[in-house]
């Protein structure tokens, strides 16, 4: 992928909204009472991983994936653009921590679900990783999709309750 990213309906040259300080709970399709989809954001530098998540989670009826990041800097760029409600970054990435602490920076209300390659880290792991910018969930990047799903789906809606 090489640092882009691909954003639906980015060919269509459809403009994300910008209502970032509405929670995606809070959200509803106009005039349909039916809560808008979750906005996920797939932050990889593996391609053929990132496009297969991609079509796996484009199959669940409450999550949209709006793009793919390839490196921190393309995640950025898409944060801002794209405006996600949640970012699923994979932990591959030396820098996590600088990488989490300037994506809540440009959108605070993005929550950032790590990817890891093993097990769920203990919180001394997960700190050591992410340093102070914290993650709000961790899944196993070899977890089923419906576990992905329902992590994502959990931190989404943690300040709806």
């Amino acid at each position: 992928m090489d640092g882009t990213f691909v954003a639906k309906g980015a060919e269509s040259g459809e403009m994300p909204c910008h209502h970032a300080s509405v929670t995606t709970a809070a959200r509803l399709v106009a005039g349909t009472g039916v809560p808008s989809p979750l906005r996920v954001l797939l932050v990889d530098g593996q391609e053929l991983l990132s496009r297969g998540l991609r079509l796996l989670l484009d199959q669940e009826h409450d999550i949209e994936v709006v793009g793919e990041a390839g490196d921190g800097r393309a995640a950025e760029r898409a944060v801002a653009e794209r405006l996600p409600d949640v970012v699923l970054l994979r932990r591959g990435s030396r820098a996590v921590g600088e990488v989490c602490r300037r994506l809540k920076s440009l959108l605070p209300t993005t929550r950032i679900v790590l990817l890891t390659e093993g097990a769920v880290l203990s919180a001394s792991e997960l700190a050591e990783v992410t340093g102070s910018a914290g993650t709000d969930g961790q899944v196993p990047r070899d977890s089923p999709v419906d576990d992905v799903a329902a992590v994502i789906r959990a931190v989404a809606n943690r300040d709806a309750a």
